[in-house]
């Protein structure tokens, strides 16, 4: 039986291991130091070149990006898109906010007495006039039709005042 340690080949490859470990081994413990020429070279080049850590790299000014910010680069057309504009509705239209206590004539013209019912103060509209947009068409004796635009609405007499006639 043969022995494959003492081998030819298994010889030679121990040698090559034992010259590459005899080379090596000096310059893992005593590494290198650059000459003089070297190290002022190397400072020279060093100089062009800020470094990470140190204060020399600083951002650009926000104005200095104007163009980027004009151009971007994640956009076929280089162009930021338009934001999807939302319609907002029209806000519903306000009801009419009064109650008929009454119809007047004055001078000529009917007159329907009104009370608010968010401040229960009393008003008196002509014929023509205009509260909030409302306007008085036509008054009667039992009724008053107010119209906005294209809305419109009939007020009856309040029957708590009796359905008296002022």
């Amino acid at each position: 039986m043969r022995n494959d340690l003492l081998s030819r080949p298994t010889q030679m490859l121990l040698a090559v291991v034992i010259v590459l470990g005899l080379l090596l081994v000096p310059q893992l413990l005593y590494p290198a130091v650059p000459s003089i020429r070297e190290a002022g070279a190397q400072d020279d080049n060093d100089a062009s070149l800020p470094e990470f850590g140190s204060d020399a790299l600083t951002p650009p000014a926000l104005a200095d990006l104007g163009d980027m910010l004009d151009r971007p680069l994640f956009f076929d057309d280089r162009r930021m898109p338009e934001p999807p504009k939302e319609e907002t509705p029209p806000p519903p239209p306000t009801p009419l906010m009064l109650n008929l206590q009454g119809v007047a004539l004055a001078g000529g013209a009917r007159v329907a007495v009104l009370r608010n019912t968010s401040n229960n103060l009393l008003r008196q509209l002509a014929e023509g006039e205009t509260h909030e947009g409302w306007t008085p068409d036509e008054a009667t004796s039992s009724s008053a039709r107010f119209s906005r635009g294209a809305q419109m609405t009939e007020l009856p007499l309040d029957p708590a005042t009796g359905g008296q006639r002022r």
